[in-house]
């Protein structure tokens, strides 16, 4: 079933008036097996109920401490603790500005969307067993790639919701990226890819990634990793995204539809684009985190 969602305006300033009043977000780092650092702040507010809450960002190499849709989505979740992990490279305060094309060499070689999902789950193990926080008390929230996180670790994880933003779901990544493409750039993107599959752990670069990330996330199809778990999950989708098509969320919706399955809630906002902006350019961020804030804490339907 698709909804397409109102815009409550006192849930919004509820939103707005429940801005987390903590300090600075601790920063910490865990030691990866190869002894590199895996760089995470976390913010316990004092309001703080005892559930976590990891947001996890899109693509690019750009900090997430910094996000500023992250830092909203995190404002809707005031007695929550965040938690946002930096990928591979990546550090809170690095200097990076574009995002892309100033991505450090460490970031450049080494991240694949594997070693990131590995780098959560090695955080999340690390917190648990320092605070034996169940998975009943966790929600993961991705936006973008970071969707595509999150789905794989909610199939090992089972948390207690799993809300996936402007996440291409219902094809694999690299259908995803033909679609995005003018039929002229078919044939290099088609070289591209097959290139990166022949040279899987080479750190050749196509596109700005390397063939070993390319390879990694080609097949990745997000709904394949959403089915084969059992808790919630909220899909929000823009009408006007051009990222993550509109028709790759459909077929993600249909196919729980298919198997009967009443565990995805599915939200479409024609109107809005990948970042959740309005045609004019004002942004829904806050609202529909709002929103997702209010689906988490709503009682699961009955299936």
């Amino acid at each position: 079933m698709r909804l397409q969602p109102t815009f409550p305006l006192a849930l919004f300033l509820a939103c707005l008036q429940a801005l987390p009043s903590s300090a600075a977000p601790d920063v910490h780092t865990l030691s990866r097996a190869d002894g590199s650092l895996i760089h995470y702040t976390l913010d316990r507010p004092p309001a703080h109920a005892g559930g976590l809450i990891l947001i996890s960002q899109g693509s690019g190499c750009a900090p997430g401490a910094n996000n500023a849709s992250l830092a909203t989505v995190r404002a809707a979740f005031p007695n929550y603790a965040a938690l946002i992990v930096e990928k591979i490279g990546i550090a809170p305060d690095s200097a990076i500005v574009d995002g892309y094309a100033d991505c450090p060499q460490e970031f450049v070689t080494q991240y694949t969307l594997s070693q990131r999902v590995d780098d959560y789950r090695a955080v999340l193990d690390h917190l648990r067993s320092q605070s034996n926080m169940p998975a009943a008390d966790l929600v993961l929230f991705g936006g973008s790639e970071g969707g595509l996180a999150v789905a794989m670790l909610a199939a090992q994880l089972q948390p207690r919701a799993t809300i996936m933003l402007s996440s291409s779901s219902g094809t694999t990544f690299a259908e995803t990226v033909r679609r995005t493409v003018p039929p002229e750039g078919h044939a290099t993107i088609d070289a591209g890819f097959a290139a990166a599959r022949a040279n899987p752990d080479s750190d050749e670069l196509f596109a700005g990634s390397t063939y070993r990330f390319w390879a990694d996330i080609l097949d990745v199809k997000a709904v394949d990793y959403m089915l084969a778990g059992s808790s919630p999950i909220l899909l929000i989708q823009g009408g006007l995204d051009t990222s993550s098509p509109l028709a790759s969320a459909r077929l993600a919706a249909d196919a729980f539809a298919a198997e009967g399955r009443c565990t995805l809630t599915y939200w479409e906002f024609p109107s809005l684009d990948h970042g959740m902006k309005m045609p004019d350019g004002r942004s829904r961020m806050a609202e529909i985190a709002a929103l997702a804030a209010q689906w988490v804490e709503a009682p699961s339907p009955a299936c």
